[in-house]
């Protein structure tokens, strides 16, 4: 049976390993470099492969806290004390769901994702059927448009009743604009006669009209 590199998650201070803890501790001694020790073993389960975990007496009392089939975040951490760096193991109980947290939030929003379409389609139909009078796909679907705007503007906010309520509201604005009556030139009220400027005729004058003469004249 393949075991957990502790070794290597040493190598790794914060670095964390995902188990399932699949079995009790079994106690064993061993020795090294003419030295005893406790070991514990135990199974394990690593993405979904059974595997064994050898743990000295400090991991043990982390183990002791978790229950058989219980997942947790196993990772080897530092600290300073008194000026000196320490090390000790971390133990994190996690829940199943959390199996794969980032395929859990994608999942997630897939689905509030394809909630907000079917909701959107629902008030999209729903303004089609109260509006069978529309024989212009692009006329209503610039109406459309401009409503869905408005309900994100408002953060998507409205229920199905006020979409379709200010969708008819948008409706009005649009035949109010296209049933503006045109501007026509202005026209005086019957009866009234239109009065032309009077345009002065000039006068002539002879010479001998005039209080002077040509002689008179400085030039």
């Amino acid at each position: 049976m393949a075991f957990v590199n502790l070794k290597d998650l040493k190598a790794n201070v914060g670095g964390q390993l995902r188990l399932t803890l699949n079995s009790s501790g079994v106690y064993e001694e061993k020795e090294w470099q003419g030295k005893k020790f406790n070991t514990f073993k135990y199974e394990v389960i690593q993405d979904g492969q059974t595997m064994t975990l050898d743990a000295t007496d400090s991991l043990k009392r982390k183990l002791d806290l978790i229950n058989t089939g219980d997942d947790f975040l196993l990772s080897w951490e530092e600290f300073t004390k008194d000026g000196r760096l320490m090390n000790y193991w971390k133990l994190e109980k996690v829940s199943k769901e959390s199996a794969n947290p980032q395929f859990e939030n994608v999942k997630k929003s897939v689905n509030e994702f394809e909630q907000q379409l079917q909701k959107d389609k629902a008030v999209k139909d729903k303004v089609q059927t109260t509006n069978s009078t529309y024989t212009n796909g692009a006329r209503l679907g610039m109406i459309f448009n401009n409503t869905f705007d408005l309900y994100k503007h408002f953060d998507c906010s409205w229920t199905e009743e006020e979409f379709v309520k200010n969708f008819k509201r948008v409706e009005s604005f649009v035949n109010a604009c296209e049933n503006a009556p045109e501007k026509k030139p202005f026209e005086l009220p019957s009866g009234e006669k239109k009065v032309e400027p009077k345009v002065e005729q000039p006068v002539n004058y002879t010479s001998d009209d005039l209080p002077y003469t040509s002689d008179d004249l400085p030039f």
